[in-house]
């Protein structure tokens, strides 16, 4: 049960805040039923049963398995399952973020694979603007010739190990680049010393545009769904 009671109480407490269909009651029941698995690699698979779920209850239970699994395979996968679920506001993506901006800054593999995850979020304003200030705290480094470290520094005596370092910086530092542009399609596709600064002025410059194209969606999914809802009425 350490897994599953958690999850039942979140069911419970969430379930009020919109109609559920009955169908998609049983399966969050399923999946409670298959989460509930010592096995990580069960608890993954049992993910696929809350693909495409359209109540944010449903949202809220792989949220929950993102933020609170034991391990961080089984986070990711629900992370990735969370951005692809078909939100109609951006009530997803603000669960997508808080959970990157959790993640601890150095932690810069993690960073990367939920970056990547949350190009599935269809709303893009509060996604673009969590990786691109992530960016504008990086720093983009120069490729030493070697590092003085003093007559003893390990540095000196291992000078590749100081490029090295710098080249896997600047290949993290380009990989997160990269997500930020699947998501804000920037025109900055090559990074140097100043594209921290310039992905601020970008974002200073753009991120109104993506608040529009978000607020546009929204209101295309609530006129959708006030005609599906006055239809469905009609036939009754």
């Amino acid at each position: 049960m350490r897994y599953l009671l958690p999850l039942l109480f979140l069911i419970a407490s969430l379930s009020h805040a919109a109609s559920i269909t009955p169908e998609e009651q049983k399966i969050q029941t399923e999946f409670n039923k298959a989460y509930n698995n010592t096995d990580k690699d069960a608890r993954k698979t049992a993910l696929a049963a809350l693909d495409g779920a359209k109540h944010p209850s449903s949202w809220a239970l792989l949220d929950r398995v993102a933020k609170n699994d034991p391990d961080p395979d089984v986070r990711l996968a629900a992370f990735t399952s969370l951005a692809k679920e078909p939100a109609h506001d951006s009530s997803v993506a603000r669960m997508l973020v808080q959970d990157f901006s959790a993640i601890k800054f150095n932690d810069t593999e993690i960073k990367i694979s939920y970056a990547k995850a949350m190009a599935g979020s269809e709303f893009k304003t509060d996604v673009a603007a969590a990786i691109g200030d992530h960016l504008t705290k990086m720093r983009y480094p120069d490729i030493p010739k070697y590092f003085p470290g003093g007559a003893t520094g390990n540095a000196v005596k291992n000078p590749q190990a100081g490029m090295d370092k710098a080249k896997k910086d600047r290949g993290e530092f380009e990989e997160i680049l990269a997500a930020f542009n699947a998501v804000a399609n920037s025109e900055i596709k090559s990074a140097t010393k100043e594209t921290p600064a310039t992905i601020r002025k970008w974002m200073d410059a753009n991120m109104s545009k993506l608040a529009l194209t978000d607020r546009e969606l929204t209101d295309k999914y609530r006129k959708e769904e006030a005609e599906a809802a006055k239809a469905a009425k009609a036939a009754k």
